[in-house]
């Protein structure tokens, strides 16, 4: 079963979350103009979350503990990218258990205002989809992310490129085939990614230190 990342535990102070892609030239006409063409199927994700503050023992002791979990990039980890401020997210609040009790750690879980699934049946590769929308913290404008937990794939995040009514376009192209009624998670949105290099995380001092790490989107297939 895979580990969740406790991004915004960490509180990093630089984030990049993006697609790396593969572009070649198709040539140069006479008129001077190039073609490019993109050979890697839309690409991958990357993240490169930077400077953490890692100034108190518990931080310090789940940074190591998440290393460890990651395995030198053999573990792929559910990492939420932890980016609520430029999602359609108008608030956050707290959930228990239907007894009333918290997560395992003690804390309630915290659950977004968004809403939204997707309306009709959407084929592997797909590029857009008609979407239900029951509730939104803010109007969708393009540019958010979303994930949906795909039943092989699990979480694959994908990146608004425009919105025609109930209609969006999305990068990358769909990992798995989406079902009418699937959940399209605005408010947490996840991908399953493996460490690439180092967690690095030197010591200044005794005391303090700061973590910095690069995810790359995992493609292995195995996360029973």
């Amino acid at each position: 079963m895979l580990a969740t990342f406790p991004t915004c535990l960490f509180a990093f102070q630089s984030r990049e979350f993006d697609i790396a892609q593969n572009v070649v030239s198709g040539g140069t006409s006479l008129a001077g103009a190039e073609d490019l063409i993109a050979t890697d199927g839309g690409g991958f994700w990357f993240a490169e979350y930077q400077n953490a503050p890692l100034n108190s023992r518990p931080r310090m002791m789940a940074w190591r503990a998440t290393r460890a979990q990651l395995d030198g990039g053999a573990q792929p980890i559910i990492f939420p990218i932890c980016d609520a401020r430029h999602q359609p997210v108008a608030r956050k609040y707290t959930v228990l258990h239907d007894d009333d009790t918290p997560h395992d750690d003690d804390t309630p879980y915290s659950q977004g205002d968004c809403a939204v699934t997707c309306a009709t049946d959407a084929p592997l590769r797909a590029t857009s989809m008609m979407i239900d929308v029951d509730a939104l913290g803010k109007e969708l404008i393009g540019g958010e992310k979303f994930s949906i937990d795909h039943l092989t794939w699990r979480h694959r995040t994908y990146e608004i490129k425009s919105i025609s009514g109930n209609l969006i376009r999305f990068r990358p192209p769909l990992r798995e085939a989406v079902a009418a009624g699937t959940s399209l998670d605005f408010n947490d949105p996840k991908c399953v990614m493996r460490l690439d290099g180092q967690m690095a995380a030197p010591l200044q001092g005794p005391r303090f230190a700061t973590g910095s790490i690069r995810l790359v989107e995992d493609m292995s297939g195995s996360y029973s």
